[in-house]
């Protein structure tokens, strides 16, 4: 049987090694032929393209030999003006005087693999750590880069430096935009996922693979141990997945998370270390968690595959039912959805059971949380359903206070009921928990809208005055819009028609992370939240036309035109609809519209029909919720009102129901979706509405009150009827942050959710660790404070302080004024504070149970809205002793939060735990 040959035991070597091996011996040995051939003693295999250029443009071509024959062809034939270079294994003695006569130095070049390593790095040489790494040389050759090793500033090359190097070459990190300074244990992890990265480490020669091994578990430890034993076993493919299904059954107690144990530790070769797999275990954990939270798209798909692998182990093993306590595998996210099912049904038997908090808590706590943030969106508004069935409700006691209610409490209802109503896709148990859950609130709602439909005929039959403060859509003009006006105030007014108080709630809270809210008729009283009545019926032709007219009346969009031309909204005004608004071909928005936005001495007024026309055509996609980017050019026009400088009010003509399955009422003298103007009684339902508020025909009509009925064919949406939902006109104010001269009359808006809104004060949002128990102050060390971002990084649930202490022995705030620490602490800022500023702050603090606006802390301190922020900064300079966060910035610095019982433990004030 013919004995298969040897392998070759010379070195293989890349074309930039080759290369800088050339070069070095062509300068070192200038005499003789200038295209010489030259024979180097290398594998004699050669991949690459055969022709090569030396620096200074000299051709050479690469020619590997296996035997003497091949050699001799190569030095009779022609050439050209080339240097040849012949890459062979045979051993100098065997290749006779005659061949070596007309080679190169009339020897055989050998390669020195440190020679050529130290060189390339630009090192002098390496330290005896690297020299012992004796497979190491070779490796550093072959693995060398296109552009060689990176110089380096230092004389020796150690043995850290070159592995590390060379680590992150044969692991890919140049593919991924990497860099050695990169490497770590996450880095190691992702290699592991990457399609053919472990295959391709097979590959290498078994001193390599070996060598790499044992240096980077040397410097990462265990989780590179337990990688590196799963390559060894074959299974390195799966170790992220394989790593996600250990942390959920090392933390396991059943009986079959202890059997399928052993056999799981089969596959890292029977590594036999605890200790070792829970490190991975937690690593794992670690970096599947920053993928699926990747900015990019390919890395979020790569975690969702390596999810998906892990579930197939997991049945694979027989281990499903011991994984549900796993916080990224979606096995533990389907037992936390069960349990925040169970808990939202038992929540409406049971009203305040603290178990539905933890259940929901501990599912948007889940690692899956933020790539189905639709799905825990919706799971939070029943959960705040099921707060607010919980919580009394009393009818409005009028127009004025249902319009209140709408605006501060009930449109916000409406908004998680939208949420709920798009319901759940394949979870049995949580469909049947937002149905009821949806149920009960709806009909709860459908209550209040038909005593409000009640107050709402008194109310119209009374005529103007019988509305106390309440604004209506054709005073916003006089009330609002004219003392801007009178005042040489810039003003944009964006009418978004159809916009209702749900619709509101989501747009402010977005806007309110760059512009700040206020309440432009609050007078010297604390601002909140407006709304508007509006006329009726709730109709475009009717109420935008009585808004733009200041007067009750229907009209057109010409009518409304006239009305600006006219010079009723001030001399100049210019009113936007839809179609002039919009810019040609490369433009968001019209040169005449531009041009006004940037004219600040006349008002400008915009009519957005998004909403409005959404309601005839539907939305496309399921996710309810408006955002700014949903709604037409909004986001353009506002970025122009910032630029000018101008003061932005937004509202709208009317509201709007939704269509759940409502039904269709027959009626013969149908005027709209939801009004009618026959003289035949009001049925069930319906309310007669009559009186100088109602612009139709005799001053009367009967509407719809509930939003389940309709007259007309479906659609998505309905408006012209009596509910809440459509005659409440949302009025939202805005001024940019560094706005000093406010206008007379404006105040910023203090509270802008419900309390039922906010998660209970029992359950935090974050699990983290209690504050620290803080020693007397001759004594306190430096501990780094916890920022108040870190805290709550969930803004639908930022919780509140704990209760505040009754006082003892005096006055809290006056007691913290008078101690020795405060007044040491107000005496190192840089920019003293008036004191009277910080009494006045700290009791709007305290009275708001440590959790304010900050515009509206700026307002009650006596500072300007402009420095509000800064302001805030420097008291947490006062009040933050050793950097404790007692009072943090929150909500992306738009609210300050503070710590009353942590105050009390730094400043030893009564009430402070001993």
């Amino acid at each position: 049987m013919t004995q298969a040959p040897a392998p070759s035991q010379a070195l293989r070597i890349n074309p930039v090694a080759l290369r800088q091996k050339v070069m070095q011996q062509l300068d070192r040995h200038r005499n003789g032929d200038a295209y010489p051939v030259m024979v180097v003693r290398a594998e004699p295999a050669w991949p690459h393209d055969p022709a090569m250029l030396l620096p200074g443009g000299r051709p050479a071509r690469v020619v590997p030999c296996v035997s003497p024959l091949a050699i001799w062809e190569h030095l009779a034939a022609d050439r050209d003006d080339e240097v040849l270079v012949l890459l062979t294994d045979i051993p100098e003695s065997d290749l006779g005087h005659g061949v070596k006569s007309r080679i190169f130095r009339q020897r055989v070049i050998t390669l020195e693999p440190w020679d050529l390593v130290v060189d390339a790095f630009g090192a002098q040489l390496p330290d005896s750590a690297l020299e012992r790494e004796g497979w190491a040389g070779e490796a550093l050759l072959d693995a060398m880069p296109p552009a060689g090793w990176p110089k380096l500033t230092t004389a020796v090359l150690t043995r850290d430096v070159a592995l590390r190097h060379l680590a992150a070459v044969r692991l890919g990190l140049d593919r991924r935009g990497g860099s050695p300074d990169d490497l770590d244990v996450t880095t190691l992890l992702r290699w592991s996922a990457e399609p053919g990265a472990v295959e391709a480490f097979g590959l290498l020669r078994e001193g390599e693979r070996d060598g790499l091994a044992r240096w980077v578990i040397e410097q990462f430890g265990r989780p590179a141990k337990a990688l590196f034993a799963l390559v060894a076993a074959g299974h390195g493919g799966d170790a992220l997945p394989l790593g996600l299904v250990c942390d959920a059954l090392w933390t396991s107690t059943t009986a079959e998370a202890v059997r399928v144990q052993g056999r799981i530790d089969q596959y890292f070769g029977n590594l036999d270390d605890d200790a070792t797999l829970r490190g991975f275990a937690d690593a794992t954990v670690q970096v599947a968690g920053a993928m699926l939270t990747a900015p990019d798209r390919e890395t979020r798909l790569q975690a969702h595959a390596v999810l998906d692998r892990a579930e197939e182990l997991l049945i694979q093993f027989g281990a499903v039912g011991s994984a549900g306590h796993s916080p990224i595998l979606r096995t533990g996210f389907t037992q936390r959805i069960n349990a925040a099912a169970e808990a939202l049904l038992a929540g409406l038997s049971k009203p305040g059971a603290s178990a539905l908090d933890a259940a929901v808590e501990s599912l948007a706590d889940h690692r899956l949380a933020d790539a189905e943030a639709g799905r825990i969106r919706r799971i939070r508004m029943a959960h705040r359903l099921v707060r607010w069935l919980d919580v009394e409700v009393t009818p409005p006691a009028s127009v004025a206070d249902g319009v209140d209610r709408q605006i501060a409490e009930w449109g916000w209802v409406d908004l998680a009921l939208h949420h709920v109503w798009a319901g759940e896709d394949v979870h049995p148990q949580l469909q049947r928990a937002f149905r009821e859950i949806h149920e009960r609130a709806q009909a709860r709602r459908r209550d209040l809208d038909a005593a409000f439909a009640n107050r709402l005929a008194a109310w119209a039959t009374a005529g103007p005055g019988n509305d106390g403060d309440l604004l209506t859509v054709e005073n916003v003009l006089s009330r609002v819009i004219d003392p801007l006006v009178r005042a040489d105030r810039p003003v944009l007014l964006v009418v978004l028609d159809g916009m209702s108080a749900a619709v509101a709630v989501e747009l402010a809270d977005e806007l309110t992370q760059h512009w700040v809210e206020y309440d432009p008729i609050a007078g010297s009283g604390p601002g909140r939240r407006r709304g508007v009545a509006a006329a009726l019926p709730t109709l475009t032709a009717v109420s935008r036309t009585s808004l733009f007219a200041g007067a009750l009346r229907s009209g057109t969009q010409e009518n409304e035109k006239r009305i600006f031309a006219e010079g009723r909204w001030g001399k100049g005004a210019r009113v936007f609809h839809k179609g002039p608004a919009r810019g040609g071909a490369g433009e968001v928005l019209a040169a005449d519209l531009a041009a006004a936005m940037s004219d600040r001495t006349h008002l400008v007024a915009v009519v957005i029909n998004t909403v409005d026309d959404s309601l005839a055509h539907g939305r496309e996609g399921d996710e309810p919720g408006w955002q700014l980017g949903d709604i037409g050019f909004l986001r353009s026009l506002l970025d122009l009102a910032r630029s000018t400088g101008r003061a932005v009010v937004i509202t709208s003509d009317h509201g709007h129901v939704l269509e759940r399955g409502g039904e269709l009422v027959k009626a013969t003298d149908v005027a709209s979706a939801r009004h009618r103007t026959g003289a035949g009684p009001a049925g069930p339902g319906e309310v007669e509405l009559s009186g100088p508020r109602v612009v139709a025909p005799g001053n009367r009509i009967i509407a719809l009150w509930d939003p389940m009925l309709r007259y007309r064919p479906s659609k998505a949406g309905y408006h012209g009827g009596a509910s809440l939902a459509e005659v409440t006109i949302p009025l939202l104010a805005f001024l940019l942050p560094n706005v000093t001269d406010t206008p007379a009359g404006w105040m910023p808006v203090e509270a802008r959710r419900p309390d039922w809104w906010q998660a209970e004060a029992s359950v935090p949002v974050v699990a983290a660790p209690p504050p620290p128990r803080l020693p007397a102050p001759k004594s306190r060390r430096k501990v780094p404070a916890v920022t108040g971002d870190a805290l709550f990084d969930v803004p639908e649930a930022t919780p509140a302080p704990a209760p505040d202490p009754a006082p003892t022995g005096g006055d809290f705030v006056t007691a913290l004024l008078n101690t020795e620490l405060f007044k040491a602490q107000h005496g190192l800022t840089p920019r003293r504070v008036e004191l009277g500023k910080i009494e006045a702050a700290l009791r709007a603090l305290v009275e708001a149970k440590g959790v304010l606006a900050v515009a509206v802390l700026a307002q009650r301190a006596g500072e300007m809205p402009g420095r509000a922020v800064g302001f805030v900064r420097t008291l947490q300079r006062i009040l933050n002793v050793d950097n404790y966060a007692v009072l943090s910035l929150i909500d992306n610095s738009r609210t300050a939060r503070l710590d009353i019982a942590l105050l009390r433990e730094q400043f030893q004030l009564p009430g402070a735990h001993s």
